[in-house]
């Protein structure tokens, strides 16, 4: 039961950063991905012999790097913005999509905040 609550919990994790700027499809995507995320960093953890008895860091920690990352994957053009001008709304332009439209420096930027 922990492993299953986990899992959802990391799906939920997983689209936390893209839940404004994916579509329906994209966002259950990356939950989906997410939960397979969490198993793998779990089981990461117990072989490296880490102790983490709640899974803090394979749920918060890997699904929220992957989360984060897939904002790059499937950001939509029509609702990913880097700013607000107060007046025309937004301003990000065509070139700051994520790679299923196109655009490579949206997944980036992602990844150098990540690092």
């Amino acid at each position: 039961v922990p492993a299953i609550c986990n899992g959802i919990l990391a799906g939920l994790v997983s689209i936390t950063a893209g839940c404004a700027c994916m579509l329906p499809w994209a966002a259950f995507l990356t939950g989906f991905i997410g939960a397979f995320v969490y198993y793998g960093a779990s089981k990461l953890m117990l072989k490296l012999q880490i102790d983490d008895p709640l899974d803090a860091f394979a749920v918060h920690g890997a699904c929220g790097f992957w989360g984060v990352l897939a904002v790059g994957v499937f950001g939509h053009p029509e609702f990913v913005g880097f700013g607000w001008d107060g007046e025309n709304g937004d301003v990000a332009g065509e070139a700051h999509t994520g790679f299923l439209y196109g655009g490579s420096t949206l997944f980036a930027a992602q990844l150098v905040a990540l690092i």
